[in-house]
């Protein structure tokens, strides 16, 4: 799969371009909605299969973040991932999930799944009704 480096991306995730000549080879975020990480891998600046350390991949991160968008009661707190766009002159350039984050109400579901998916995180935190973060190296 080639995957698509142009600005598209950096408006997806930052809601402007990017000045890679000033800026280093990659630029961290936060705050991503499901539905900008579904616009992502969707529109080929992610690879469905890539990996952050020993992250699920990319796919099935985006299709958790989706599966708990709209779901009672997280619906009620606030879902996003964090990552990294790496820029396009790098052999490796793509957008990088690193983790989930959520705040708010929880379901037992939600905090069955988000275990389970996440447990092998470099960073893990999972507090019911509260919150939950993990991060990959």
């Amino acid at each position: 799969m080639n995957l698509v480096t142009d600005a598209g991306r950096e408006r997806i995730v930052f809601g402007h371009e990017i000045d890679w000549s000033v800026t280093g080879p990659e630029v961290k975020f936060e705050g991503l909605s499901p539905a900008d990480a579904r616009a992502l891998l969707a529109g080929g600046y992610m690879h469905p299969d890539a990996r952050s350390g020993r992250s699920p991949t990319m796919a099935k991160m985006v299709e958790f973040m989706e599966r708990y968008a709209e779901a009672v009661p997280e619906r009620e707190g606030m879902l996003s991932a964090h990552g990294r766009v790496i820029a396009p002159t790098e052999p490796d350039s793509q957008v990088v999930l690193e983790g989930v984050i959520y705040s708010g109400p929880t379901s037992d579901a939600f905090v069955k799944e988000y275990a389970t998916l996440f447990y092998r995180a470099d960073s893990f935190m999972l507090e019911k009704d509260l919150h939950a973060r993990c991060w990959f190296d």
